[in-house]
């Protein structure tokens, strides 16, 4: 599957090349009147601002670019904003990184597409004879170009996601791209104010129009290598954890994977299967602050042991409501050891009362715990544990969600075979 996948992938993205190249000629034989001053002043601009893009959650990564190609459109036209747009691929953070040519030829083609698309329909429409700079018919032709751009660049690249990553299309989208349409609504209307301001006083005047929004974008991304600079120290935290158990040891990682299958044949968005597997991944962090001498113990627990071992939810969830992303779903921490029936802990809460989340980590943590060695059994058998799932569905675990990890081990099993 996988070989087909990356397959399908690279007859992908060869043809947004060839396709976004022969836009790029085209572009270039059409449209004459290049403007050197143009290319150089936002050439320069367009190559600092992807430099300090910020990635985006998944993959690929958020520019202010746009606002500047736009400008670059309205004042100089289509081959002048086309040259601008080939400067900008000039990455030097990718290259240091050793990215792989056909990503390379992937931006370079969809960038292509993307502004070329747009800026053949602007320069058909845009009526550059009108001496009203803000006139409401050109004004109106600036905003659908550029949402034109962006609706054509985010499905080009969602496109690339779903074959690499096997994902769904519509979820893709919506969870790397749909929450940055404000931030594009802005950006159309920066263009507009750069290539006004720049028409009135001059060049000298893009760098207090430009500059300023390059240094906004510069702090997000700041703000994002903190957040996964976070979500690193979690990690570890999380070895951390499974190291004081050598029987436990992949435990919380495994949860991880489980549940993310799970969350994918729920359909939940892409956003909850990110948070989710964070969940899944901090599920255990409150068993830190239990001693070593219960978690290693070879025989069963005594009533003091359950004790100890049942206030973990508890202590992980006072710790994952800290984490400002994680908050909102720190009850999933909560509750991933309550059961249908009311008989867990530490609530006894029972059915709807218990959060979806909750319901998955239950699942998949069960399932995990079930066929691994522990000191006091051995590990049970994939059949064995099938059987439990299917022996406990409506009282420990939740029938629908039981269903799901069992479809999900059944075609695991077929696929190994």
């Amino acid at each position: 599957m996988k070989k087909n996948s990356n397959q399908v992938l690279g007859v992908y993205v060869f043809f947004i090349f060839l396709i976004g190249l022969s836009i790029f000629t085209y572009i270039l034989i059409k449209y004459r009147g290049i403007s050197i001053i143009g290319v150089v002043l936002f050439g320069l601009l367009a190559f600092v601002g992807d430099n300090l893009s910020a990635p985006l959650p998944r993959t690929g990564s958020v520019s202010v670019n746009p606002a500047i190609f736009f400008a670059s459109l309205i004042l100089f036209g289509p081959s002048t904003a086309i040259l601008i747009t080939a400067i900008s691929f000039f990455n030097i953070r990718e290259f240091v990184k050793k990215v792989p040519y056909y990503k390379h030829l992937f931006n370079a083609g969809q960038y292509f597409i993307s502004i070329g698309i747009a800026s053949i329909i602007f320069e058909e429409i845009y009526n550059r004879d009108v001496t009203k700079f803000f006139s409401i018919a050109n004004i109106s032709v600036i905003v659908l170009s550029a949402f034109i751009c962006f609706f054509l660049n985010t499905l080009l690249n969602t496109g690339a996601i779903s074959i690499s990553e096997n994902k769904n299309f519509i979820n893709t989208w919506i969870y790397n791209f749909a929450w940055i349409i404000p931030f594009h609504i802005f950006l159309a209307a920066m263009s507009i104010a750069i290539s006004f301001i720049y028409r009135l006083y001059g060049p000298f005047t893009i760098i207090f129009t430009s500059l300023p929004l390059i240094i906004a974008q510069y702090t997000y991304m700041l703000r994002i290598k903190e957040r996964k600079a976070l979500l690193n120290s979690i990690m570890q935290i999380v070895k951390i954890i499974d190291a004081k158990d050598s029987y436990t040891a992949g435990h919380s990682v495994r949860v991880a994977e489980y549940a993310e299958k799970i969350a994918r044949k729920l359909r939940l968005s892409e956003y909850d299967v990110e948070v989710l597997t964070n969940l899944a991944n901090l599920h255990d962090i409150g068993k830190v602050q239990i001693d070593l001498s219960i978690l290693n113990k070879p025989g069963k627990f005594d009533d003091a042991d359950w004790v100890e071992m049942k206030k973990h939810p508890e202590v992980g969830y006072k710790i994952v409501k800290e984490i400002v992303f994680l908050k909102n779903y720190a009850e999933a921490i909560l509750y991933h050891h309550e059961k249908i029936d009311g008989k867990g802990y530490p609530h006894g809460i029972k059915g709807d009362r218990i959060p979806l989340f909750a319901k998955i980590l239950t699942v998949a943590d069960a399932y995990d715990a079930m066929t691994s060695d522990r000191p006091y059994r051995q590990a049970l058998t994939q059949k064995k544990a099938i059987k439990e799932l299917e022996k406990c569905a409506g009282e420990s675990f939740d029938r629908r969600i039981s269903n799901i990890m069992i479809e999900i081990i059944k075609e695991e099993s077929l696929t190994r075979c």
